[in-house]
């Protein structure tokens, strides 16, 4: 029977949450896709000047925002200490922080699940703690207590909650802990031939494989989609980028496509994965793309490079954003070039974030781009631009995150 992957909300079981209380409790939202499924905010909202409901100094990092229950978690750089903490989502004051000693700022999005969050450090401090209060449940740490392999740039994707499980993107094919006291269920190698050694840096995606619940794995050598109870290899795709991919892998109907070593769409299967089309037009690098009605949309990237992220190079670049067909690879069009676009989708709509702080609302469609409207987040403020991490629309608000540690929180509420 040919095998169907597609991508299921693993979080309706463990949370009910009222529908006055919106939730994007990790990474990319629920279904780890970058889409939410709000609708009735307004697309216009930002065409005279964004309304800014709060700011909040969360200090300098990488971490995107994950919201429940009226509560918001993410990560910051504070006195030269990691640290993770709790915003009223409406208002932006802050509830509680918890700090420790890490490596660098932070580049992991918190996950939140009911009574608990779950934070990873740059160097590798994985942490639970009390949604409540901040009260440290269960501390591990990857390398010296799970065997996982050194990062070479250090810790950078972000948790996933499936049930009692906390899944990770470690070693070739991720590390499994109990959710509930982080204690290993499984592991995978830390090798496999041909590897560089730079890391794995992009996120576990959940899927279903011939009904069961599997995890997919993109990282260098191989994309593997293992089982989420056993971590046992179902199937896996060698693409052979030997160095970090790290924009998402996306799943829909069967298929994924990944960005690196060029464009590809496979299709995964009892006997490894057929490619369905490879070309070179959406390679997003740093950016996840995402998926509207059977067309790609992402910055497109290409083979440019940004050694260390030098800011300036990526503020300067202007490469365009562009609307590839799912099925066939085909550049539907590209708009004006732009900097650096991280984004996510709503309601058929495309929220885009560029490194300087330009926020754009735009029609999802392959007829061409047309924006709706646009703001600086900043309202030309002189201070450092430097939007690098996803955007997002929970409860009719958008949150928007400058690695100097500006988080914003504009109202699009109709």
């Amino acid at each position: 029977m040919r095998r169907v992957i597609s991508i299921v909300l693993f979080f309706a079981a463990t949370v009910l949450v009222s529908a006055d209380s919106p939730s994007w409790p990790c990474w990319r939202g629920a279904n780890r896709d970058g889409v939410s499924t709000e609708t009735g905010w307004d697309p216009v909202a930002l065409k005279d000047g964004p309304k800014i409901l709060w700011k909040a100094d969360v200090g300098p990092g990488y971490s995107d925002v994950a919201i429940q229950n009226g509560r918001l978690y993410t990560m910051g750089l504070e006195k030269e200490k990691t640290a993770i903490i709790c915003l009223n989502a409406a208002t932006g004051k802050r509830i509680w922080r918890y700090s420790f000693q890490s490596h660098g700022e932070p580049m992991s999005t918190p996950a939140v699940d009911g009574d608990r969050v779950y934070g990873l450090g740059s160097g590798g401090e994985m942490l639970c703690l009390r949604s409540s209060n901040g009260k440290v449940v269960w501390q591990k740490h990857l390398e010296r207590d799970l065997d996982a392999l050194f990062q070479v740039y250090g810790w950078a994707t972000s948790p996933l909650v499936d049930g009692d499980l906390l899944l990770i993107n470690a070693n070739m094919s991720g590390v499994c802990l109990d959710a509930r006291t982080g204690a290993m269920i499984w592991n995978s190698p830390q090798y496999a031939p041909g590897w560089s050694g730079f890391g794995f840096y992009t996120s576990p995606v959940p899927c279903l494989l011939d009904g069961t619940r599997c995890v997919a794995f993109y990282g260098p050598i191989a994309l593997n989609v293992v089982e989420a109870s056993s971590g046992k290899l179902i199937s896996s795709f060698v693409h052979g980028e030997r160095t970090h991919p790290v924009a998402d892998p996306i799943l829909s109907g069967g298929r994924v496509f990944i960005d690196r070593p060029s464009s590809i769409l496979f299709e995964m299967g009892s006997a490894g994965a057929n490619v369905i089309w490879r070309n070179e037009e959406l390679m997003t690098g740093i950016t996840t793309a995402v998926l509207v009605d059977g067309h790609l949309y992402g910055w497109h990237k290409g083979w440019v490079s940004f050694p260390n992220l030098d800011w300036g190079a990526l503020q300067k670049a202007r490469l365009p954003l562009r609307c590839i067909e799912w099925e066939t690879g085909k550049v539907m069009w590209e708009s004006e070039k732009m900097s650096s676009i991280s984004l996510t989708a709503s309601d058929g709509k495309l929220i885009l974030l560029e490194a300087n702080g330009t926020l754009r609302i735009a029609e999802a469609t392959p007829a061409g781009y047309h924006e709706l409207s646009s703001a600086d987040v900043l309202k030309g403020e002189r201070k450092p631009r430097r939007f690098v991490t996803a955007p997002v629309l929970c409860g009719g608000l958008i949150y928007c995150r400058n690695y100097t540690g500006d988080l914003i929180c504009i109202d699009v509420r109709r």
